[in-house]
Order: C-alpha cells, then structure tokens, then sequence
C-alpha cells in the first residue's frame, strides 16, 4: 500500500478504533490507531468512521477522549456499509483510489471494494505499518487546514439538501474567486497541489519544483494560483494554471472546489486559451460549456438573505465591545437601535483613549449607583471619561438588551481607596499599579488604549487605586444577576457568551488558553440564569466550528460568521416582537371583555 496516495481513512469502530462494543459500554481507545488519527490529521489526511452502531454513543465516546473533531463526514448507523462508504466517498469529491477503509471484518472491507471497486481497504492488525509509512510522508498540515476545509464542506452539504436546485445553493453560498501572481511565494503549495490534484487535473504535467520556478520566471509565461471562499468558509489555495503561447501548461484545482464552477469560470476569465485535456477528469469545461454567473457577484439577492427588522414597537439596546458592533453592522433598520460599543473619548484628559470599560459588567452594575462626584474624580485620570457610565441600561424602557461578556475576562479592574468607584482597564496580567509594569506602559509593550502614558500618571494610579485583577466567573455571573434584577421588567436580556474553541495562532501572552477561561465564565452564567424568564444565552460557539472562522484572535471572527449570527438577532428581534404584539392584543382583548361585562351589569343589573 503506498501511503502517499491516501487522502482519507474511513474507519470502523468497534474492534477496530477501539477494543471493545460501545453497545455494552465496554470499549477501550486502541493507541495506535488514536495516533494515527492524530499523526494523519497533521499530514494531511482527513478522517470519517463508517460504523454500525448508535450515533450518539460513539461520539460522545470519541468526546470523552477529545477526538470527535478529527473525524468527518460520519456515517453511524445500521445501514450496510458499501453504500454508506461509497456515498461518504462521492460527498468528499474524492476518488475511491485516495481512500482506505479499515475494518476488522473481512466481509465490510469486500462489501467495500464491491461499491467502490478501487477503494484501499486494511485490517487493524496492519495499523503500526500504516503508522509508520504515514509518518515517513514529506507532508506538513500542522494546522489541520486540510481537516478543517473538508468541515466547511461537511457544513454546506447539510445546507444544501435543504435547498431546491444546485444552482439556487450555489448563488446563495456567495462565492469568491481571487487570481494572485506571487507564485514563487507559495511553490509548495502549488508543487503539492500539481502533484495530488488528478480528478481536476486537465493537463497532468507534473513538474518539478525547478521546472516551476523556471516557469515563474519565463517572461512568456502567464502564472497565477487561485484562492476561493464563499459564506461557509475560507478554502485557501485551491487552483493553479500557467499560460504560454495562448496554451494551458498547468490547468488544476483542488477537488474541494469541485461543484463550485470555479473552473470554468477561471477558463472563461482568463480569455479560453487552448486546452488539451489529459487523462480524465471530473469536470467538462470549453468556451461552449455554460457561463458561469454566480461567482464574485456581491449584490445577488437570495431567498436565503435574512429578513429585515420589522416595525417593533421597542427600542433595542446593544452593551458591548467588538463582537457586537460586528454583528449589528448587517443589521438594517437602524432606528430600532441604541448602541453602546467600546468608543474613542473626546473629553480633553483622555483625548483619543478607547473606552472599553463601559461594558465591563463591573462598570454597569457600578453605573447604576455611581455619583456625579465619584464620576469627576475618576475623569481625572487620562484612560477614563464621563461617558463611560452610562445608566440607560436601568433608566430606559428597552425591548431587548444585548450584552457582551467578553471584556470581563480581559480587562484588569481597579477600586478608588476613598469612595469604593471601579474601573476597569487593559489586560489584567499587566497591573496599572504595578510599578514593574510601568516601563511597559510608557514605552507602548503592552495595550495602552492609544493612552500616552507619564510616569506621574501610573503613580496618582497606585496611590489612590486598588487593583483587584480580573473578575472571577462568579463575580461575572452575579453582576449580570444584578443587572437583570434591575432593568425594567419584561425586558429581554440577551447575554454572548465567549468562544470556547482554542485559536491556535495566538501570539498574545494575556490572552494564552483564554478558551479555557471563556468555558468558566460560560458555565457560570449558565448555572446562574438557569431557568431565567426573560434572559437569553447567546452561545458563539455554534457559529465557530472551525479554526477558518477566526480573524485573529479567540474574540475576532471572520466576516461571514457576523452575518450568521446577525441572521440569528434578527429573527430573535422579530420573535419578541411577535409575541409583544400577542401580548398586547391578549391584555387589549381582556380589558375589552372586562369593560363588555361591566356595561352589562349596568345595562341589566339583575341578568
């Protein structure tokens, strides 16, 4: 078996993965084949499991052992499993060829071969060979960026079945192509591709790396790789073709594409230069195939476009940092809304300095007693202002409230000496009364907030200041408890909760496991609004599936996971206002029947 060819391992699970039958709730990891899911990943090779059992159990087994999101395209059920292979195999738009099943018994691995009759198949007591041959592979995915294309894909082939036609998924999925020229940047990758690419392949010159820096080079030759992303997610690299004399050299794609339509729409865009196809190929494409009409088309309407706010009857108010401001900027109707997201100060001692404190947990419920006085003696210092206690929260009649609890698992909080006021500033692990830190803030090492630090301002800090470090979960949850307490009543309070999903660039030393932190802080403010009426836990982390959905941090998503969750607000804003409506109605029809009896009585007295 040449290790090199696979593309994806399907995997049987009872006596297979583990030892063991998860029916009688008796099974036990087998090692070897734990690292090889592991090892693989991190080579490139993407895992699914073809099982017949019980789904929930397996994958809440696979949980337990925090190997469920290694795994694909699932199929756990009690099916017979050559069809469920071949259809898991046709979903991935892959070839049977790039595919090994392993099973310890003998008649799945012929079932098998019979649906997909090129399929590789193995019995676990081959798993150290398979293990050592994978690891010898001149392969490098150490970000499992093949692993999390292929959960974008899983992702949209759920959307898709439940669309009427192909091409109505497509216009909807919103796809983006980019041409890029800077070849000789990325000749790895595009080596690579050249290399694995066959069913999009139409060309299959397999050139060494030599022949393509030659072919960058060549002022005759036209060169340029391709990148892709749609609503789902980012794919990356996923073309290449090189064009000389009016003549295809190197025409391919990543089979992920494949359905898509970037191909033709690739061969039209750059002018249908000659093409002599080689070998087969998944896809047929010619200047007299179809055009192309739904790609990098940013104003297409789709029926799946969210519906806009309807005419509420409230106000809604939006408290909090980055994440909400992203959210609320695909939301229309505008005037529904009042918003209170992290802003620069225009007060004269703190000109210029982001505001984020406002939305701390600690400044809301501090707002909702603070004093004039209190409040002028914290604008002394140059990070804080008058704005940043705002008390509409508790002073005005909002439908819904939307609150973020992001910064309060960042933010160091501070407590004046005399009167007991707090604010809250910077990245806790950095003490603004630490005189250790004070270099860092003068010299800009560490989040200063656009703040000019002075020596003198770090000291009036220390002296009249108390740093009580970074609210704990449950400090977090009972603030969120008084303010829910204290708004006006039967209003909606909707609470984000953090992402739980590690991102795993993180270069930031404050922000190391902040995942971590982000499941306790959760986990308190669930347990403390559990079975609250009126309050609503936000969770992000059924919008991050995926390390492609971060921007560049834990609290920074791409573009297309806002628009999900906007989605989501907006159809929760319609929700409370249907059922205000119906609330309405119901007291206008009551008092209606009320008043109708009353005239009653005194129209007949005595009937």
């Amino acid at each position: 078996m040449d290790a090199s060819k696979i593309k994806l391992i399907i995997w049987d699970l009872d006596e297979t993965f583990w030892n063991g039958t998860i029916s009688e709730q008796k099974v036990a990891p087998v090692k070897q084949a734990c690292d090889l899911v592991l090892l693989s990943s991190k080579k490139g090779i993407v895992n699914s499991i073809c099982s017949k059992n019980d789904e929930k159990p397996c994958i809440d087994k696979l949980k337990e052992w925090d190997l469920d999101k290694y795994f694909v395209f699932n199929s756990i059920n009690w099916e017979p499993k050559g069809q469920r292979i071949k259809d898991t195999v046709e979903s991935m738009n892959l070839r049977p060829c790039n595919v090994l099943f392993i099973d310890d018994n003998k008649l799945n691995l012929e079932e098998a071969k019979f649906f997909c009759p090129d399929i590789m198949t193995m019995l676990p007591d081959k798993i150290g060979e398979l293990y050592a041959a994978v690891s010898m592979l001149d392969k490098n995915d150490e970000k499992l960026s093949r692993l999390e294309s292929y959960k974008v894909l899983e992702k949209k082939n759920k959307i898709k079945k439940s669309i009427g036609s192909n091409e109505e998924f497509l216009r909807q999925s919103n796809i983006h192509v980019d041409f890029h020229s800077d070849c000789a940047e990325h000749i790895d990758r595009l080596h690579e591709l050249i290399f694995r690419a066959n069913q999009l392949n139409f060309t299959k010159v397999r050139s060494t790396k030599d022949e393509l820096k030659a072919l960058f080079e060549d002022k005759n030759a036209k060169c340029e790789y391709i990148t892709a992303y749609d609503k789902y997610g980012e794919y990356g690299i996923v073309g290449f073709y090189a064009v000389k004399d009016n003549a295809l050299v190197h025409f391919l794609f990543s089979c992920r594409t494949l359905g898509m339509g970037i191909e033709q729409y690739t061969y039209e865009k750059i002018g249908c230069p000659e093409l002599d196809v080689v070998g087969d190929v998944s896809v047929k494409i010619g200047k007299n195939e179809p055009t192309v009409t739904w790609i990098n088309q940013d104003n297409v309407k789709t029926d799946n476009e969210f519906e806009d706010i309807k005419n509420t009857g409230f106000k809604v108010l939006i408290k909090g940092p980055c994440d909400l401001n992203q959210i609320f900027s695909f939301i229309k109707n505008e005037d529904i809304f009042e918003c209170e997201f992290t802003y620069v100060s225009r007060e004269k001692q703190s000109l210029g300095v982001a505001i984020e404190g406002m939305n701390h947990t600690s400044q809301i419920v501090n707002a909702y007693s603070i004093t004039g006085e209190e409040t002028a003696e914290i604008c002394k210092l140059p990070i804080c202002d008058s704005q940043m206690y705002s008390d509409s929260i508790y002073k005005n009649k909002y439908g819904m409230i939307f609150i973020s609890i992001l910064t309060d698992a960042n933010l160091g909080v501070y407590r004046n000496k005399n009167n007991g006021a707090v604010f809250a500033f910077g990245e806790y692990i950095y003490p603004l009364t630490d005189k250790a830190m004070w270099k860092k803030y003068i010299n800009k090492e560490v989040y200063t907030a656009n703040c000019d630090f002075k020596e003198k301002d770090l000291q009036k800090i220390a002296g009249e200041y108390e740093f009580l470090g970074r609210l704990t979960p449950k400090q977090t949850a009972e603030n969120l408890r008084f303010i829910y307490e204290h708004i006006k009543p039967d209003t909606e309070l909707v609470i984000l909760l953090g992402c739980e999903r590690e991102y795993k660039d993180n270069k930031l030393e404050a922000w190391v496991n902040r995942h971590n932190d982000h499941k306790e802080y959760n986990a308190a403010v669930r347990k403390e609004f559990d079975g609250c009426k009126n309050v609503t836990l936000f969770d992000v982390n059924e919008y991050i599936t995926s390390d492609d959905d971060f921007n560049d941090s834990v609290n920074h998503y791409k573009k297309r996971v806002y628009y999900l969750m906007a989605q989501k607000f907006t159809e929760m804003i319609n929700a409370h206002a249907n059922a205000d409506v119906a609330k309405q109605t119901s007291k206008a029809k009551l008092a209606y029947l009320t008043l109708k009896q009353k005239i009653k009585k005194i129209v007949k007295p005595n009937g």
